[in-house]
């Protein structure tokens, strides 16, 4: 009698596992051992880790999808029905128009429910109806109750504080940070006199002021000038409701500053190609390098009409359309689909919110990387040569030393420490480093940033935690912004 070929499918968002226990191991061990007492071949275990349930667009369920028809699977096996999708429409379509078409059954370990038989068929659509009624309740009763809030003045909560402001719990409402809120001030005035956001990094920079203790930028910079939050108000969706906190900017000033932000993305958009670069269109535009030629990588179609095109992240010197952007014209280095790369680096952002262990082991990787290896070399000897320096002064203390001795021992390792600090700046300069709390802040909304946010919402995230993605054929490589 032939055996029954199985798939075991794991999924588990971050929530679920911090709050229910769904964890990845726990699914796996128990269908394994569930389908050794059934005496059933596991094909393979296909985990979506860090995936909402809300959809299909999942990387291990669209390859589980493409082995059943080509005829690998003959039964898909969940540790709990909602596991497959928490969307009524999706299960069911999932099993009556993929599966069962396929010649492949569905069960459920906890639920009891097999597709092979008309019971298991019938009780499916009931907790399909139910698994997508508890989805569209919590749902609401989570915007219903942000909604309260909101309207009462109060902070949302769940959100990272805006920058300017700290959160007091006895009030329940934002309050004013003298230090943060004079650095929006001064952004707001600065911009609307008519300074670029290059400008006005390059003078906070050289004035010491930071963004949340990071690096002062134009992205966090243009974000804020967007916010009318600093009005003193707060969103919920598309609608801005009046807050208890104070403003810090007025209204005026704020009107101002959109106008001109506004002008600025008009004319950016009309300019189209300028010197090399175009407007920003894709999740990791302007981000992606070559790693043999050192050109960049952009958006580039491929395909015809008749079959169909696919957008590709290609190397310049491979798809040769802009000639001032070919480093090497021989170079072959491999291209990717969009949609499947995008994936593979959201993936990546995903395990620091499953596990902010992650973040120490990605640390721990990039001690190789040369910037930072520099970074520790330069501040080793910098440290080295202060201490020579203090033994110097305790010898001149002590009479060991007239004051020309002093001067010609101290004089050279002055100017060195000189030098080293200034190279020391520039490598820290374009670390753009950011602190291991706000990486978890910010990988915290990333799946709902992903589901329901917009380009200009994934890529305030993305540029804030990637500096730049290094290809070199199969190898992907990531330069994080908080190493």
């Amino acid at each position: 009698m032939k055996k029954t070929r199985v798939a075991i499918y794991v999924r588990v968002s971050t929530q679920e596992q911090a709050k229910e226990g769904y964890s990845i191991g726990e699914q796996s061990d128990r269908l394994r051992k569930f389908s050794e007492a059934h005496d059933w071949i596991i094909v393979n275990v296909y985990v979506d880790a860090g995936h909402s349930g809300a959809n299909t667009d999942r990387p291990a369920l669209q390859q589980m999808i493409a082995d059943l028809k080509a005829g690998k699977i003959d039964k898909v096996l969940v540790y709990k029905l909602d596991r497959l999708s928490r969307s009524q429409k999706d299960t069911l379509e999932l099993i009556e128009d993929v599966f069962l078409p396929n010649n492949t059954d569905f069960e459920s370990m906890t639920e009891k429910l097999d597709t092979s038989t008309p019971q298991g068929r019938l009780f499916l659509g009931i907790l399909a109806a139910f698994a997508q009624l508890e989805r569209e309740m919590i749902s609401e009763r989570m915007s219903m109750g942000m909604y309260a809030r909101i309207k009462e003045g109060k902070w949302r909560g769940g959100a990272q504080v805006p920058y300017g402001y700290d959160y007091e719990p006895a009030l329940e409402k934002l309050v004013v940070n003298e230090y943060e809120s004079m650095i929006v001030k001064e952004l707001f005035d600065l911009f609307t006199e008519g300074k670029t956001l290059y400008s006005i990094e390059k003078e906070m920079i050289a004035k010491g002021h930071t963004f949340h203790e990071g690096r002062f930028d134009r992205r966090t910079s243009r974000y804020i000038l967007r916010n009318k939050t600093y009005c003193g108000y707060m969103r919920y969706k598309d609608e801005w409701i009046e807050g208890l906190h104070d403003a810090i900017i007025d209204e005026e000033t704020y009107e101002k500053a959109q106008a001109i932000l506004d002008e600025n993305k008009r004319k950016f958009h009309e300019a189209g190609y300028k010197t090399g670069t175009k407007s920003i269109t894709t999740n990791f535009g302007g981000l992606i390098y070559c790693g043999r030629c050192g050109a960049k990588y952009s958006k580039y179609q491929t395909g015809c009409k008749e079959y169909g095109f696919h957008q590709n992240y290609t190397c310049h010197s491979r798809h040769k359309k802009i000639r001032s952007m070919i480093k090497d014209p021989n170079c072959k280095n491999k291209s990717y689909r969009v949609h499947e790369f995008d994936e593979i680096i959201f993936n990546e952002i995903r395990k620091f919110a499953i596990d902010p262990e992650y973040i120490k082991q990605v640390k721990k990787e990039s001690e190789k990387n040369d910037d930072v290896q520099q970074i520790h070399a330069i501040e080793k000897q910098i440290k080295s040569i202060n201490s020579q320096i203090s033994r110097f002064m305790d010898l001149y203390g002590l009479g060991k030393y007239d004051m020309h001795e002093l001067d010609e021992k101290t004089t050279p390792l002055n100017e060195q420490r000189t030098k080293l600090k200034r190279e020391l700046e520039r490598l820290q300069e374009s670390s753009k480093r950011i602190t291991e709390p706000e990486v978890l802040k910010l990988v915290e909304s990333f799946d709902e940033v992903i589901e329901k946010g917009d380009l200009q919402d994934r890529r305030f995230i993305i540029e804030q935690l990637i500096d730049r993605i290094i290809i070199d054929g199969d190898v992907i490589t990531i330069k994080w912004n908080f190493i």
